[in-house]
This record gives structure tokens, sequence and C-alpha cells, in this order.
């Protein structure tokens, strides 16, 4: 037999253990039992030999966590609440994954992840997330189009020991969301750790489609991460892992019905794509994306998700009782250019380029309600048009660096600056965002402040699974993605929001902000924010402003939303606008502090 590679859990990340002094053989196949690997391990433990009993629990760690076996752990279900206030709290726990083997972790009401919230379209929903964390955090709700007072995103922190209150109304439509913290520089470490959970929305329209919704019983939440171990059992900041976990369960199998299920599927990994699909290309059906249903459902036998993305499937099991399939990752298929490839420029992981098993299924009796038949159609999406688009603004990634960060990636040359605004958009604007990788390696671009629709990729269609409102699109090397929003809800009132990079290695310095700002509010006075003092209007030249906190940043636009100035610092609370160079006629001053923002109207005469 081969060297194990990898500890997969439990040793460094591309290295190899040292051959024992008995080689193992361990049957190729999925289907392998525990108890026999235990069995062959027990016949060498108790051999007079001083070389393997120093080895035998490394080769067990190496074998249990590496080898492809018959899945033996219950699934775990994170619980579903439904309730008027969600009191969540962030705190360190330990938790084990494997047998005897305490983890320390983070999670949100639990030892690791959180509960699965469930939300109603049209109702206010209602948080108390208490920071119970020795360090900062805060909340953010993934894929959400909520107030961006609340949307969590820096600068918004919870100090330890605090207690921020949210409330929003719920406008998005019936699909699974995302919630963790959104806290600079901490964001990866502490989703790594496990502060992160699923939302479900419901609504009226994906309540009279006849989908299966019993949570737990024919409706699934199936949240995917490879985690990377130390020798002493502790998860390790890295960008690939060796253990495969879902929902936090390592070697895990569903007992699933013989009807029709749902499974709501996430790739909640650091960095790694999964090219998902069940053994023997059985066929199964996406019904929707991060943002909602689809028109009709799209037939596939593998679908490939980068880190943030989700979609729900259904998967019809019927006249399947006794059976058992697997639902596996293709690694083998990715190609060199994304994260998760045998790319061996980039880290190293057992788990790179090769195909694993994610869970097994295990088919049961039919439930008492069953679902055994998949519905034509699905949901009324309407994509914004392309000609309602007020502008289209080219977002160029360029920069060559590594899976874990190291190196730099730019967006129009561009890296992550807090006291920087990069976009200011008109509120009611439809915008169409085209994306273009000229870096080496794919991004999965996602923005905040709700759902956009792909438009095309590299001027063809997206896939049929792609057509649907969407918080996360992948971006390939050399690919051309737009990408088509509507910014119609909320002014941004001093609270930047960001688009990013997913891949949660990358995000410290693979993120921008942008603003929505309402050209009206200044004369109209219909959001609240700050006027400042600003004379004399109209001028010819000079304008002077005073406000109420220093300012990082001053744009001036025209009443069609383009910047015609920019000015950067120093942070000061008052200062003069030159007009000379512009055109007669109306102006907006946006200016930017931290955490707070201001407008005003400027008249060039």
């Amino acid at each position: 037999m081969d060297e194990p590679q990898t500890n997969a859990g439990w040793g460094r990340s591309g290295s190899k253990a040292r051959k024992p002094a008995l080689a193992l053989r361990i049957p190729d196949k999925y289907d392998i039992h525990h108890t026999s690997i235990r069995r062959d391990l027990s016949s060498l433990t108790y051999r007079n030999n001083p070389m393997m009993k120093r080895y035998a629990l490394p080769i067990a760690l190496v074998i249990l966590a590496t080898a492809h076996v018959r899945a033996q752990n219950p699934l775990a279900i994170p619980p579903a609440i439904e309730l008027d206030t969600f009191d969540l709290t962030l705190d360190e726990h330990t938790h084990e994954f494997y047998p005897g083997v305490v983890t320390d972790t983070y999670g949100i009401n639990a030892p690791y992840l959180g509960p699965t919230l469930i939300l109603h379209k049209g109702d206010t929903a209602h948080f108390r997330i208490h920071n119970q964390l020795a360090e900062i955090s805060g909340m953010h709700w993934n894929g959400m189009n909520v107030p961006p007072e609340f949307d969590g995103s820096p600068p918004r922190v919870i100090e330890p020991g605090d207690t921020w209150n949210v409330k929003y109304k719920v406008i998005d439509k019936a699909s699974v969301y995302l919630y963790h913290p959104h806290t600079m520089n901490l964001i990866g470490a502490q989703v790594g750790k496990g502060a992160a959970g699923l939302m479900i929305v419901r609504d009226d329209e994906e309540a009279q489609l006849a989908l299966p919704r019993d949570y737990g019983v024919d409706d699934f939440p199936l949240a995917v991460q490879d985690k990377k171990f130390s020798p002493s059992g502790q998860l390790v900041s890295s960008p690939y892992g060796d253990s495969i976990l879902v929902n936090g369960t390592a070697h895990p199998y569903l007992e699933c019905p013989a009807q029709v299920v749902r499974l709501r599927l996430l790739n909640a990994s650091t960095a790694r794509y999964y090219p998902f699909g069940f053994e023997g290309d059985v066929p199964f059906q996406v019904i929707a994306s991060e943002g909602g249903l689809l028109a009709a459902p799209a037939t596939m036998t593998r679908i490939m998700l980068g880190s943030g993305e989700r979609v729900e499937l259904l998967l019809d099991l019927t006249g399947m009782e006794g059976d058992s399939l697997l639902l596996m990752s293709y690694g083998s298929e990715l190609p060199n250019t994304v994260p998760g490839s045998n790319n061996l420029l980039w880290e190293s992981s057992s788990l790179n380029g090769v195909d694993f098993p994610i869970l097994r299924i295990r088919v049961g009796p039919q439930s008492s309600n069953p679902i055994t038949t998949i519905p034509a159609t699905l949901a009324d999406v309407q994509p914004y048009p392309e000609a309602s688009a007020a502008r289209t603004r080219i977002k160029e990634i360029t920069g060559t660096g590594l899976v874990g960060g190291l190196g730099m990636f730019m967006m129009n040359g561009e890296g992550w600056d807090m006291d920087v605004i990069n976009d200011t958009i008109m509120l009611g604007d439809t915008e169409i965002w085209t994306y273009i990788n000229h870096s080496n390696m794919a991004h999965p671009m996602t923005m905040h402040g709700g759902s956009f629709f792909v438009l095309d990729r590299n001027g063809q269609p997206p896939a049929e699974w792609e057509r649907g409102p969407k918080s996360v699109v992948q971006v390939d090397v050399g690919d051309t993605v737009r990408v088509i929003m509507r910014f119609a809800e909320y002014t941004t009132d001093g609270w930047p929001l960001m688009y990013h990079c997913h891949n949660l290695m990358h995000i410290n310095h693979m993120m921008w902000q942008f603003i929505i700002v309402d050209p009206t509010a200044s004369v109209a006075g219909t959001v609240k924010v700050e006027h400042p003092l600003v004379y004399p209007v109209p001028s010819s030249s000079l304008v002077r402003f005073n406000t109420s906190f220093p300012v990082i940043q001053l744009r001036l636009l025209d009443l069609s939303g383009r910047e015609v100035l920019r000015a950067e610092g120093p942070k000061m609370t008052e200062g003069t606008i030159d007009l000379a160079r512009l055109s007669p006629g109306n102006y907006i001053a946006l200016f930017t502090g931290l955490g707070k923002q201001a407008q005003a109207m400027v008249v060039r005469e």
C-alpha cells in the first residue's frame, strides 16, 4: 500500500505520515466498514513492537479520516426555531467531531454552528445578538436585503459582553439564507470555528407549491465544510481541510423517506469548490438559488458550488426503500483555475483533485404525507430587463496569489480600504456590473444588499440553474460575467455595503464598498441623513462646508449619479469644495465619515 497521505484532520496539510512497520491494505471502495479497520488496527497495537505502539493512534486517525469509509454517524440537523424575537448568543464552546477528541469551537446558541431560523416574507424580524466571545464580533444576513444599518458589515462591531438589537422587515423571497459575523479581519476565523447558521424564508408563492417542507423529515439543510485539525485536534485556519463535515458531522449518513426530498445545500467551506453529484450520476432537480425559486426545475447530475453559494435540490427516492446512495464531490473534474483542484502551484490537500464522498443517504419508509412528484413549474421569475439599467460598471479582477490569500488581488487597481467608498449608486437605479477575471484563480463574487440576476457568462446565457435570483456568482479565470441588480429599497445612510470575494481567506483584502444615495433627499427630506452647512449656494467657485463629524471622503455627483469630483481626507469637520471647473448645474455633495454620512445639494452657477 502507498504511504498514508495527509493526516486528514490531525496532521499537517501536504505532509506524509511515517511509514508503519506493517502496511495495512484498505479496500479501494467507498463502502468499507470502520469496524473492520478498527479490528485490523487492534491486532497491530497488541504486537510487542514499540514503533507500532507509538504510531498506532496516528495511523488509526489517518485511516479513519482519509479512507473512503461507510458513513457511520447520523447527520446532525440544526434545530429550527420560529420566534417573534430571536436571541442569538455568540460564545466559546468545545465539541467532539471525532470520539474522544475535544476541539475548541465557536457557536451560536450551540457548541458548533447555530440553529436554523424560520422567517416569513412580510413579517418584521427582531434579533438580539449577544457577544459572549472575548473579542469583537457582529452578524451579517448573507443574501438578504435589509436596512444597511443592520447589514452587519464593517465598521459595525459588537464589543465583548454587548448586545446588538436588530429589526428589519423581511422582503426577500422564499429560499435558504445564511447568517454569520462579518467583522473586519475576523470573518474567516470566527466563521471557521463555527459561528454561522442558516435561515429559511417562507412566502405565499412557495407555500402554494407541492414541495417538501417538513423540516428534518423530507426537508434537510446540508452545510458542507472541509476542515483542518492540528495534531491535538484543534481547528486550524487554512484554505483547505482534509476532513469533511456536514452540519458539523464527520462521516455522516442521513435517513430519508422513499419519496421526493428537499436538500438545502450550502458550500460553507473557506475556499474549496465542490462539483456535487450523486454516485452513479443519479439525476436531481435544482429548484432554487440563493435568492429564491427558479421558474422551473433544472435537471442535473452535477453542480459546482463556490464558497457561499447555495442551492435547493429535489431528489426523487420513490421506490428506493432499503437502498442507499452517496452524495459525492467530483473534485477530479475541477479545472486547475479553481480552488480544490490539483493545482500544484497552490496549497496542498489530500482532497484536492480527487473524488470523495460527502454524505450517505439511507432510504427508509415513506412519511405519512409524502411528496412523490416534482412540479413542472415553480415561481414567476422576472429578471430585470437589460434596457432598464441606468449604468454599467466594469469590475476587473487582477493580481496573482494563493488560495490562502498570500499575494494580492485587486479590483480596478484598488484593494480594501475602509476609508474609501468605491462606488456611489442612486436609489431606485438598476445597474449592470461586469466582472472580468484577469487574475490567476476563480473567485466567488458576492454583493450585499439583496439579490442580482446573471445576464450572461462570456456572452452566453447562464445555465438554467443560474437563472434565478442569486447573491454569489462564480467568476473563473478569463471569464466575463455580467449581473444586473436593482437598488430600490434603502439608502445606506452612513453604513456602506460591501461587495467582495467569498473565499474567506481572501475577504480581508478583496472587499470594496458602495453607498446608495437618494438624489432628492436634500430637497424632499425623505431620508434621515445629516445635511451639513454648505455655503454659498449657488457659487461659481469655492463652496464652504461644515459637518458634525470628521470627513474621510468627499464625493460630488451630477444628477445622473456620475462622479465628477472625489477628495480623500484629511479628517476634518470643515473645508471647501472647488466648483470652478464644473459645468453649471446642480450637484450632490456626499460627505462620508466612519459610520457617518451627510449630503447636500450644491449649485454651480
